[in-house]
C-alpha cells in the first residue's frame, strides 16, 4: 500500500466552481470578470510568445516592480505567485509547522481550511453572527497565522475595519488579509502595512483585472517576510505570459476603473431587482451578490437555473443552505438571469 499523509487523507478535497465544457452557458458561478482586459493589455502577449522555449524571470521582476509602483510600496515587499490561492500557500508553508494553529471565519474562502488541514495544522474557526459578520476582533492566542478576507466570502461585504485593525494590533502571528474583491470596493488596508510588521496584503489580478485564466497573485508586506516567503515559492512559479499581461495590467489601471464601475452599477440594479423577486439580499462590496430566495429551496433554483443554461454558486453548508452566490455578468447576462428567474416563480404562483 502507498503511505498517504493522514492530514492529506482525511482532508476533504476543495471543490471549485463548475467549469462548462460548452460555450452556450451563461457563467455566473465563479466571480470571473465579465469583461475582457483592454486591447493594450492583451498585445503584451505577442511579444512573449516567440520567447517561450526561454524559461521566464524566476522572480518577476517588471510585474513586481508594476505593483510596487501602483500600491506605492518597494519592490522587496512584493511577492509575485500563481495566483493567489499560491500565495496562500506559500504563507502556510513559511509561517506553520504541522500542529500550529491556523484560524479563519466561520463562514470564510474554504480554501483557507483545506490548504491549513493538508499542511498538518490545527484549524481554529472563529464564529461570524447571523448576518455573517464578526463581532469583534479576532482574539486567537497563539495562532501562527489568521486568515482574514475582506470583503468576506461567501456575502461579499469588508469586514468591520476597527476590528481587522485590533486583530493585526494582538496577533502573535502573521495575519493575511485577502483582498480578492477589494477593486470592486471604495476600501482597502494598504495602510495597515506601515502599521504591522505581520501584515500580508493578498491581492488577485483574476477578478479585477480580468486574466482569471493566467493566475496571477500578489503579496504585499514587510520586506522580512517576502524574503522568508521567497524562499518557499516554486522556482519560475509564473510563466512569461503571465507575468508580461500581469504587468500590462497593472500598469493600465486607469483602464478596468471604468469596467469596476460597470461592475458595480450592475450589482446594485441585481440586489434591487433579487430584492423585488422576493430574495432576502446581502449587501456586497464585491462582484457578487448572495441572496436566499424566500419562495423555493435553493438548491431547486440552483438546478433550475442549470436546466436553462444559468450557472451560479450552491454550497451544500448547513448555515447557508438557502443561499445562492451571483456573480456579476454583463447587464445582458443579469437581464437574462432575472428573466428566468421571473419566470420561475411566476410558475410556481
Amino acid at each position: 500500500m502507498v503511505s498517504i499523509r493522514p492530514s492529506v487523507r482525511q482532508t476533504p478535497a476543495y471543490v471549485p466552481g463548475e467549469q462548462p465544457q460548452t460555450n452556450d452557458f451563461i457563467k455566473l458561478n465563479t466571480n470571473e470578470n465579465p469583461y475582457d482586459p483592454p486591447a493594450q493589455v492583451l498585445a503584451a502577449v505577442a511579444a512573449e510568445l516567440p520567447k517561450v522555449r526561454l524559461y521566464p524571470d524566476p522572480v518577476s521582476t517588471q510585474l513586481r516592480q508594476a505593483a510596487a509602483d501602483l500600491y506605492g510600496v518597494q519592490l522587496n515587499q512584493v511577492l509575485a505567485g500563481n495566483g493567489s490561492d499560491d500565495i496562500l500557500n506559500i504563507v502556510v508553508r513559511t509561517f506553520v509547522d504541522p500542529g500550529e494553529i491556523v484560524a479563519f471565519l466561520d463562514l470564510t474562502y474554504s480554501l483557507y481550511e483545506t490548504i491549513a488541514s493538508v499542511h498538518g495544522a490545527k484549524v481554529q474557526k472563529i464564529a461570524t453572527d447571523a448576518n455573517f459578520d464578526l463581532t469583534g476582533p479576532v482574539i486567537c492566542p497563539g495562532a501562527k497565522l489568521i486568515f482574514l478576507a475582506s470583503p468576506n466570502p461567501p456575502k461579499g461585504k469588508h469586514l468591520k475595519r476597527e476590528f481587522l485593525w485590533q486583530t493585526c494590533a494582538q496577533a502573535e502571528g502573521v495575519v493575511v488579509i485577502d483582498e480578492a474583491y477589494g477593486d470592486f470596493s471604495d476600501e482597502d488596508h494598504w495602510d495597515f502595512l506601515q502599521e504591522f510588521d505581520n501584515v500580508i496584503i493578498s491581492r488577485t489580478l483574476s477578478k479585477s483585472y480580468s486574466l482569471a485564466g493566467m493566475r496571477v497573485g500578489l503579496a504585499i508586506a514587510a520586506p522580512t517576510l517576502i524574503e522568508e516567503m521567497d524562499k518557499v515559492r516554486d522556482s519560475y512559479n509564473l510563466d512569461r505570459v503571465a507575468q508580461a499581461l500581469g504587468t500590462a495590467a497593472l500598469r493600465n489601471q486607469a483602464e478596468f476603473v471604468p469596467l469596476w464601475q460597470k461592475v458595480r452599477s450592475t450589482r446594485t440594479r441585481l440586489m434591487a431587482q433579487l430584492a423585488k423577486l422576493d430574495f432576502q439580499v446581502c449587501p456586497s462590496d464585491a462582484n457578487f451578490v448572495f441572496a436566499a430566495p424566500r419562495w423555493i429551496a435553493a438548491a431547486d433554483l440552483y438546478q433550475a437555473l442549470k436546466e436553462k443554461k444559468i450557472l451560479v454558486r450552491y454550497f451544500n453548508h448547513p448555515r447557508i443552505t438557502n443561499y445562492l452566490r451571483i456573480t456579476v455578468g454583463t447587464d445582458a447576462e443579469i437581464d437574462q438571469l432575472l428573466s428566468a428567474i421571473a419566470s420561475l416563480k411566476g410558475s410556481l404562483e
